[in-house]
C-alpha cells in the first residue's frame, strides 16, 4: 500500500513570543470582523503553499529547502490589518524586504512542478480570521517587528478543530 500524500507548505514560523505579540495587538480587530478566529498557535507567514505532495516526492521538497540554507535573513515589519474581500483578515506589511521576495521566488522556482496555477505571488501576511461577516478598511497599527532567521517546511493536517500544523524541518538564513 502506497503511503498517503502530505499537505505541505513552506513558511516563516514565528516564535511563541511573537505569536503572543500578534494576538495582543490584533485580537480586538479580529473579533470585530465577525470571522472565525485563527488560533494563535497557527500564526505563520506562508512562503509557498504546495498542497498535497505524494510521499515519493517528499525528499525532493526537503532538498529544495535545504538548498536555500544560508539565504539572507531579514526583518518583517507588520504594520497593518486588512481584509481580503470577506474571506480573510490579515496582518500585513507595507513594505517587503528584497531578501524575503528572493527566498519566496527561489522556492517557487525550485519547486515549480508543485506550484498550482492559482497560487498567488508572495505577499507577507499572517491570517487572523477567516469567513468574515463583512469586509473592513485597512487599519494601520503600531509596527510588530519580526526578525526572520530561518524558514520551515510545515505539514497541515485537518481535524475537527481546523488545521493542525507540524514543523517538519527548519533551515537557517544568514545575517
Amino acid at each position: 500500500m502506497k503511503p498517503p500524500a502530505r499537505r505541505l507548505f513552506f513558511a516563516l514560523w514565528p516564535t511563541d513570543q511573537f505569536r503572543t505579540q500578534i494576538q495582543a495587538a490584533t485580537l480586538a480587530i479580529a473579533q470585530a470582523s465577525g470571522g472565525r478566529l485563527i488560533p494563535e498557535r497557527n500564526f505563520h507567514v506562508t512562503l509557498l503553499f504546495l498542497g498535497e505532495v505524494p510521499a515519493e516526492r517528499f525528499d525532493s521538497v526537503q532538498l529544495a529547502g535545504a538548498q536555500l540554507t544560508g539565504c539572507s535573513a531579514f526583518e518583517l515589519n507588520f504594520d497593518g490589518v486588512e481584509s481580503w474581500g470577506r474571506k480573510l483578515l490579515c496582518l500585513t506589511t507595507s513594505t517587503t524586504p528584497a531578501a524575503a521576495m528572493e527566498l519566496a521566488a527561489q522556492l517557487r522556482a525550485s519547486l515549480s512542478s508543485f506550484v498550482r496555477e492559482d497560487e498567488r505571488e508572495f505577499r507577507p501576511h499572517v491570517t487572523l480570521a477567516r469567513d468574515l461577516r463583512r469586509g473592513r478598511a485597512t487599519q494601520k497599527i503600531e509596527g510588530l517587528r519580526q526578525e526572520v532567521n530561518d524558514f520551515a517546511l510545515v505539514e497541515s493536517v485537518p481535524d475537527a478543530r481546523g488545521s493542525q500544523y507540524s514543523v517538519l524541518a527548519r533551515w537557517p538564513l544568514s545575517r
